[in-house]
């Protein structure tokens, strides 16, 4: 195995689930460990956990799907600890609907996080390895990336895409004689709570994987440079079912109860990181007019400032019966009470007259 002691391992999406449990074994090989993650509160918790026991392990916030943020933190961290000999591509989302189900921004957001996220970090990072004639680059697929899942059409799209960039990229890097080795991970459903409620009809034959059992094969395929590691093994069966008619394949599917596994899926509970960060994929315009539908509300003073000056007030128009009975009152501190009710007896017809008034 591959002596990995003060060697830089980027893990992409570390902060929680599965790229957290490698994190800590990578250090506790003696590694130094970075994470990338949008999640900066977990991160922060990383850290500390890292250093009570005397770990190497430094948080970054980076969102992989935005590719000038990933250009802007690769170089940070190449000023900060040096270049990367080991890119872990760990980060993933899942939506878990059918089809139709799915909206449209979370669509781009998956394909964006689980499929050019690679294209961005690697190409970030593969230049210097490939300077040094050293690296490794891991790419986390899954079991999904061998065969369709009902209500996985976005997630399997990214996984076979992953499968297939990994394969890619071998065989470039082959034909260049390259020292640097690439490791595709497919592993069926893990227990990390991104998959929560699904279901095996079979748990001896396709498990639910626990996620320190899985973290611990990962490492140690990479520290073995294995080309690929798919788990458990009975999802190699996968490479031949593809042999049979598409027929034939879902049969199969249905019969060891990969058709139904997404039945009762509900997913992680959303995180304190906002949802148009994790998408990674909102628009510059739409980031703005999100941010401007969630400004503070303004406070009483500035709303007054932002007023318009008062108009003057305008006189208003005294009314014929207003104007009669003043004339009424006028006249009676001159005239004897006889004059006066015969004064009020004159105003009474104008007082109705409400449009004799607008004029």
């Amino acid at each position: 195995m591959k002596d990995i002691t003060n060697k830089l391992i980027l893990i992409t999406g570390g902060a929680s689930g599965i790229g957290r449990l490698m994190a800590f074994d990578f250090a506790r090989r003696g590694g130094r460990v970075a994470i990338w993650d949008l999640d900066a509160a977990a991160l922060k918790a990383l850290e500390t956990e890292a250093a009570a026991e005397g770990l190497f392990i430094v948080g970054m916030v980076c969102d992989v799907s935005d590719r000038a943020a990933v250009a802007r933190q690769a170089k940070a961290l190449l000023q900060k600890l040096g270049p990367v000999d080991i890119l872990i591509n760990n980060a993933g989302i899942v939506s878990g609907k059918k089809l139709l189900e799915i909206q449209e921004e979370k669509i781009i957001q998956t394909i964006n996080v689980n499929v050019l996220s690679l294209f961005w970090t690697t190409r970030a990072f593969l230049p210097s390895m490939i300077e040094r004639n050293s690296g490794h680059i891991v790419t986390i697929a899954s079991a999904a990336g061998l065969i369709g899942v009902k209500g996985l059409s976005d997630y399997c799209a990214g996984k076979f895409a992953a499968v297939g960039f990994d394969e890619s990229l071998r065989m470039e890097l082959r034909h260049t004689k390259s020292a640097i080795s690439t490791t595709v991970i497919c592993p069926y459903f893990i227990d990390t709570g991104m998959f929560k409620g699904v279901k095996t009809r079979f748990p001896l034959l396709l498990p639910i994987l626990s996620g320190e059992s899985a973290a611990r094969r990962i490492v140690k395929a990479v520290l073995k440079n294995k080309k690929r590691l798919i788990m458990p093994r009975f999802v190699y069966s996968t490479l031949l079912v593809r042999l049979l008619p598409p027929g034939g394949i879902d049969a199969l599917a249905d019969f060891f109860g990969i058709s139904s596994a997404m039945n009762d899926f509900t997913g992680r509970e959303p995180s304190s990181a906002s949802p148009a960060k994790k998408a990674g994929t909102v628009s510059r315009k739409k980031q703005g007019a999100v941010q401007q539908k969630t400004q503070p509300q303004k406070t009483p003073s500035t709303r007054a400032a932002k007023k318009p000056a008062a108009k003057a007030p305008v006189p208003k128009k005294t009314t014929a019966k207003k104007t009669a009975v003043k004339k009424t009152k006028a006249a009676a501190q001159k005239t004897p009470k006889a004059a006066v009710k015969k004064g009020k007896a004159a105003a009474k017809p104008g007082g109705g007259r409400r449009s004799g008034a607008k004029g």
